[in-house]
């Protein structure tokens, strides 16, 4: 007994439309479940890591984030260093992005301190501009037992 064309194709259709309920079955309460909300954390304003230190501070914890190597300069690699205090956090990563000029995203995992709970370290280096002071954003993002903790800063690089 043969199988028309015709059957193979309504059979094909059946097996993936199956196939799409099931999916969509198990996966659907995966994308329903909505992240939890960002720790609302302030930074002071006007704060300009190019001149001191910035903190954060919200809900009991404050970040304080510090710019270690000196002045920023383009093409050169720069250490950034952060105080959590208040909170644990598993994972923080460090974004930072040109404020007026498209320069890339240059995303960074901090590494806690073995000797000093709370203070984290990476470095990396800023893409070079043509300009002669390039205004940067940083964005700090802490991943935690809880909400994640997002908070923003500022400074220009030469």
């Amino acid at each position: 007994m043969s199988v028309t064309p015709q059957a193979q194709r309504s059979l094909l259709m059946l097996t993936l439309t199956a196939a799409c309920l099931l999916a969509s079955a198990l996966l659907l309460p995966r994308l329903l479940t909505r992240a939890p909300a960002a720790a609302s954390v302030v930074t002071a304003p006007g704060c300009n890591l190019s001149v001191a230190p910035c903190t954060s501070r919200g809900d009991g914890l404050a970040m304080t984030l510090t710019l270690a190597s000196g002045p920023a300069l383009s093409g050169e690699e720069l250490e950034f260093s952060l105080q959590l205090q208040g909170t644990r956090a598993q994972s923080i990563s460090l974004l930072l992005e040109g404020r007026d000029m498209y320069m890339g995203i240059n995303r960074l995992q901090l590494t806690e301190s073995a000797d000093q709970s709370g203070l984290w370290r990476g470095r990396t280096t800023l893409a070079i501009c043509t300009t002669a002071q390039m205004p940067w954003q940083a964005r700090i993002e802490a991943l935690g037992d809880t909400t994640p903790i997002i908070a923003h800063y500022e400074f220009s690089a030469q």
